[in-house]
């Protein structure tokens, strides 16, 4: 009993982990949502702008992960403003 106990725990911990992993969404999702909450755009301006700095990224830094082009832009986001 006790052996079945501790695996159904075990159960549950894994599944609490993996529900919050797919709750958190990915990091590229996660990014794109720091972008709109850090510009002062409206979202269809910030959506066009968030379009032009990836294009304009992918061609500057090409084969890089579309989280690393996000980072990039919010770190310049952030440079910008001091």
């Amino acid at each position: 009993m006790d052996g079945q106990a501790a695996l159904i725990f075990v159960g549950v911990v894994v599944g609490v982990v993996v529900l919050g992993l797919l709750l958190r969404g990915t990091e590229a999702q996660r990014l794109r949502r720091a972008w709109f909450r850090n510009t002062p755009l409206p979202r269809a301006q910030a959506e066009e702008s968030l379009a032009r700095h990836l294009m304009a990224n992918k061609e500057r830094f090409p084969g890089r992960t579309e989280a690393w082009y996000l980072k990039k832009i919010l770190s310049d986001l952030k440079r910008d403003r001091r």
